[in-house]
């Protein structure tokens, strides 16, 4: 770019590429899995994503990684994959990074410049002023030469300018600075490699966590988004779809009908002295036909249990004799399936059960 100036007449518009969004960066992955043939699961996805920050050539080197018998599918291969990348003479991401650095070096070749990189890398989500620099790790250097050093790094990326051109701050990406700390540490302080691979475990740790806990979210929206389809379902179709939900709907009883209900809602209460009660679905209807009380399990792993089942079932126990209804029948619907246990215990209290995907429109 520097080249590019001062060599072509006219000005430039300067531009940047920014990190893909975290939608495409997961995209990306599951492409490259399939492109290379390459195990990944959704949580390692996730940790890629995440750690790479949606930048394509971290994303591209680990799945072009030499590293012997490299395994994305499981966090400590990833954390072993991303360790030869940033610190073996083979790693792509250290060799990359190591021409940049190697171009800045050539110009500032001295203990200095090395520790200016490392000093910002390690405060790398701030922006640091040149006194601060001066005062904390160059008191001796004069603003001149400091500033000429600062220039050339700045000019090789690998530190960025900041707000003016008093402030400068490290690259600000989850590995440059390890890949950086793994040449060229041991030169200034005290370094062990391990305190690379104990960061990376405990970045992965956190991006596992999180994933989990947005899964967890997710799986809430879908089990609500199941239930909002099945309640409509009943409230505007059940009767005229009488045949059809009956065909695909396990253990009714012989004089079941699906009729037109009075209400269909998500039931919740506060019974005074007892437990919050929450039923995924209540039908009511008149005390002749069958009032339906449903559980909806809208998940992709994990089929209905026999421990789910029973807990279901008190739960409706307790709305029957909360709400003093007649005549009902228990319902379950789980798109991915029951245990053997889970439908023999259901056959043996009347429930009736459903894992079409048709309940749900």
């Amino acid at each position: 770019m520097h080249d590019l100036i001062m060599m072509l007449p006219g000005r430039f518009i300067f531009d940047e590429l920014e990190p893909m969004p975290e939608n495409e960066a997961v995209e990306t992955i599951f492409k490259y899995s399939q492109i290379y043939d390459i195990p990944v699961t959704e949580e390692t996805v996730y940790m890629i994503a995440a750690i790479s920050e949606g930048n394509p050539f971290y994303i591209s080197s680990l799945f072009k990684s030499q590293y012997p018998n490299m395994d994305i599918a499981s966090k400590d291969g990833l954390v072993k994959t991303l360790n030869f990348e940033t610190l073996n003479k083979r790693g792509i991401i250290r060799n990359t990074w190591m021409e940049y650095v190697s171009s800045a070096f050539s110009k500032v070749n001295d203990k200095s410049a090395k520790q200016i990189v490392l000093y910002l890398s390690k405060n790398r989500n701030i922006e640091i002023t040149r006194e601060e620099i001066k005062n904390k790790i160059l008191p001796e250097m004069n603003d001149n030469e400091l500033e000429k050093k600062l220039k050339a790094l700045v000019k090789c990326d690998i530190i960025c300018q900041g707000q003016t051109n008093f402030d400068y701050h490290g690259v600000r990406d989850n590995i440059f600075d390890k890949v950086f700390r793994g040449v060229y540490q041991k030169e200034i302080e005290s370094f062990d490699e391990k305190e690379i691979s104990n960061e990376y475990d405990e970045m992965l740790k956190y991006y596992k966590a999180n994933f989990h806990k947005l899964l967890g979210k997710m799986n809430q929206i879908k089990g609500a988004y199941a239930e909002f389809l099945i309640i409509r379902q009943l409230n505007y179709g059940a009767k005229r779809n009488n045949d059809q939900l009956s065909e695909i709907t396990e253990n009714l009883p012989e004089d079941f009908q699906f009729v037109d209900y009075e209400s269909v809602w998500c039931y919740h209460a506060f019974p005074v002295h007892k437990r919050e009660l929450k039923i995924d679905i209540l039908a009511k209807t008149n005390e002749k036909e069958y009032t339906i009380i449903g559980e909806v399990k809208n998940r992709e792993k994990n089929k209905f249990s026999k421990i789910e089942a029973e807990k279901f079932h008190k739960k409706m126990e307790e709305l029957i004799e909360l709400e003093q209804i007649s005549k009902s029948l228990g319902f379950v619907f789980s798109l991915n399936g029951f245990t053997k246990e889970a439908i023999e215990f259901m056959k043996m209290k009347g429930l009736a059960w459903s894992e079409n995907e048709k309940w749900m429109g």
